[in-house]
């Protein structure tokens, strides 16, 4: 089931074409007659029934530049148009008529703008009265579904074929990425705290078995944690749902409070840890985590007590300008105060690293492809009546559809619900739709519905109004809604006349 809003259909026969040339052009004749007998009198001045003359005499050159527009259209497939030419000259005045092309769809229908000009002596550069008309033109009598909504003044105008009509839905992956360690990779590090030994201050240690958060004796002091991962896979702006370093306790070395600090390097792709004092000096990002860790209490655990949330610190790397899929995140690990310790694994090829999860949805983006599944559909009346996915199988874009159209494809009870259906409080509702029923359906269908719940049906509520509706396997297309008195099918060609809420 294919859908597209808003759709008006002029119908002009080829055989009348002439005519309907010839009338105008008589018509013409006899208005220019009446405005060169007014024209005598613009000596004494210019009235406002000689400027109405002329006026009327632009406004019926714009109509014949139409008819002559259809003349051509039948004759050439691929008529592109008439530069401005004359209608008529005299020695008081000059008519002239201008056809542009403002949507082309090649043999089938053209969007045109017509325009009649008046220019005042017929030698006149500029012309003193101009009028244009707007109209579709087709050929041999077939439908299109091309017009400009904006003529209707539409409380809501959803067009499959506008740029940033239709948005896909948005995309969930996720990916664990394991640092790298040892001395060859340096991507896991541990480095001297500023309470270290003299000679260990700042300097780095990469091939350790465990990683002490923080404190690892009067040597190495309370340490600067560096973690490392490559081959982020997750897409620049991405909405990060979640992200968290799962450690693996290596000992239960030191219980009690203990508060860390966990900030990532402040670049766009950030290479491995080198030279001393690299982790402490390295700028930070601005999102920060804290982190109070419970004790680790068994040997091997890897749960949610070994885990810390990253999830801020991730957004902000992949909101930057500079970042691309498949970059690097590093990430630092501080204590802030406490006296506990906690020990995890380092990676030593036998035991586990610590490991990134990151789980991302995809922004929603434009749908251009056939197929893409669709999440919202662009109200184009600026009146803020998006329709958004709700529930049952989303519809599909699909393209070259109708006459070379794109069309938007429902399935099943598959609905976009705008919030138009919440602020309709009664009156008549006018639809301009080209839409292609299924030949046949598993189930009913409706095409627009006035369905003001989150129910997947139009039972049990008697606000409900479907003015479009395939009932069965049918093609023919019914009209269904909730009346006072319960549910109603119009037959075939019955229609009724329905407010937005009650029908009766």
């Amino acid at each position: 089931m294919s859908i597209k809003s808003f759709v008006k259909v002029f119908c002009n026969p080829s055989e009348q074409s002439g005519f309907i040339l010839v009338t105008a052009i008589a018509f013409l004749f006899i208005l220019t007659t009446v405005g060169l007998a007014l024209s005598q009198g613009a000596v004494q001045g210019f009235n406002l029934s000689v400027r109405h003359s002329y006026t009327q005499i632009a406004h019926i050159a714009s109509k014949a530049a139409i008819d002559f527009a259809e003349e051509q259209y039948e004759l050439d497939p691929n008529y592109a148009g008439t530069a401005e030419q004359d209608l008529i000259v005299n020695e008081k005045y000059r008519v002239t008529i201008e056809v542009e092309i403002l949507f082309n769809q090649g043999s089938t229908a053209k969007r045109v703008q017509a325009y009649g000009r008046v220019y005042i002596p017929e030698t006149s550069p500029n012309a003193d009265y101009v009028r244009d008309i707007k109209s579709t033109i087709i050929r041999n009598g077939e439908v299109i579904g091309e017009v400009d909504p904006s003529d209707f003044n539409p409380i809501l105008w959803l067009d499959a074929n506008e740029p940033s009509a239709l948005y896909k839905t948005p995309v969930t992956n996720s990916q664990y990425i394991d640092g790298l360690w040892g001395n060859t990779d340096k991507d896991i590090v541990e480095q001297g705290g500023s309470d270290a030994s003299s000679g260990n201050r700042g300097k780095l240690y990469f091939g350790n078995d465990d990683i002490e958060l923080t404190y690892d004796g009067n040597s190495r002091g309370h340490q600067w944690i560096g973690l490392r991962y490559r081959g982020i896979s997750t897409p620049k702006n991405a909405v990060v749902s979640q992200a968290y370093i799962q450690f693996v306790t290596d000992e239960t070395k030191q219980a009690g409070a203990v508060q860390l600090r966990v900030q990532a390097v402040a670049a766009d792709n950030p290479g491995i840890w080198n030279g001393d004092y690299a982790v402490s000096g390295s700028t930070k990002t601005s999102a920060s985590v804290t982190w109070t860790p419970p004790n680790w209490n068994v040997v091997g655990a890897s749960g949610a007590n070994e885990r810390v949330d990253v999830t801020p610190i991730v957004q902000e790397l992949v909101n930057r300008s500079g970042w691309n899929p498949g970059q690097a995140m590093a990430f630092t690990i501080s204590e802030i105060n406490g006296s506990g310790i906690r020990t995890a694994e380092m990676g030593n090829g036998v035991e586990e690293a610590p490991k990134l999860f990151v789980q991302w949805q995809q922004a929603s983006a434009e749908s251009t492809v056939d197929g893409d599944e669709i999440d919202r559909w662009n109200d184009r009346s600026l009146n803020n009546n998006d329709a958004i996915f709700a529930y049952g199988v989303r519809p599909q874009l699909k393209t070259s559809q109708i006459n070379g159209l794109n069309a938007v494809r429902f399935s099943s009870d598959g609905t976009l619900r705008s919030a138009l259906s919440s602020n309709l409080t009664g009156g008549s509702l006018t639809a301009y739709m080209v839409m292609m029923p299924r030949v046949s359906a598993q189930s009913n269908a409706r095409f627009l519905s006035m369905l003001n719940t989150s129910s997947a049906t139009d039972e049990g509520t008697s606000n409900a109004v479907v003015p479009f509706y395939q009932s069965g396997a049918t093609t023919s297309i019914r009209q269904r809604y909730n009346s006072t008195t319960g549910l109603l099918t119009s037959g075939s060609g019955s229609w009724n006349i329905c407010s937005g809420r009650i029908c009766s």
